[in-house]
């Protein structure tokens, strides 16, 4: 069982781009709950993001919007990561057929991936926000693909590509189908800026 000091030194490393820590957290059950909850902390800190966004860009916004962005926001959006990481593993394994032992290895790694997300608490600052939005995710893209790689030497680089774009599409091509001002507003990060053309 890894300790709580343990668990940070590894996030530490992977999210520096350290293969091998992908490889630990891949092989190492209890890091499960840690992957899944750092990338949900990753997914509030968007829905903050969007939630503040209101304060410092917009010129109004519809009533309930911290139930709508914050809440709800991190609800959907945490669901459709999930769908998408599903989409991710199904891609590889059935479609691509690479060879991935066990599913709840692939989460682990491919949520810590999603990490990067967070960098989307920054879409409140005007006039550069958008720009912070655009960078999270092509951070999720890059992190993702080197968590699968790494973690997974034999997945083949334009297969790791392929899948994490499949996987990103869930989530980036629905969040925002989900979302229409002023009634539901369940968006986080860049996805806040859809609401408002």
């Amino acid at each position: 069982m890894a300790t709580a000091d343990h668990v940070f030194n590894t996030f530490r490393r992977a999210l520096t781009l350290d293969g091998s820590a992908y490889e630990e957290i891949r092989d190492d059950p209890s890091y499960t709950p840690y992957s899944i909850a750092a990338a949900g902390i990753a997914i509030l800190l968007a829905a903050i993001g969007a939630w503040l966004w209101a304060d410092t860009v917009a010129d109004a916004t519809p009533g309930g919007w911290f139930l709508d962005t914050v809440v709800l926001g991190t609800i959907f959006t945490a669901a459709l990561m999930a769908a998408g990481l599903g989409v991710m593993y199904v891609v590889l394994t059935q479609v691509l057929r690479e060879a991935i032992p066990t599913p709840d290895g692939f989460v682990r790694v491919a949520a810590l991936g999603h990490v990067s997300y967070a960098v989307a608490l920054l879409v409140f600052l005007p006039q550069v926000g958008f720009g912070f939005g655009l960078i999270a995710i092509a951070f999720v893209f890059f992190d993702t693909v080197f968590a699968i790689r790494s973690a997974y030497p034999s997945v083949s680089a334009w297969n790791a590509t392929v899948a994490v774009s499949l996987g990103m599409a869930v989530w980036l091509a629905l969040l925002p189908m989900f979302s229409d001002a002023p009634d539901n507003n369940f968006v986080t990060g860049p996805f806040v800026y859809s609401l408002f053309e």
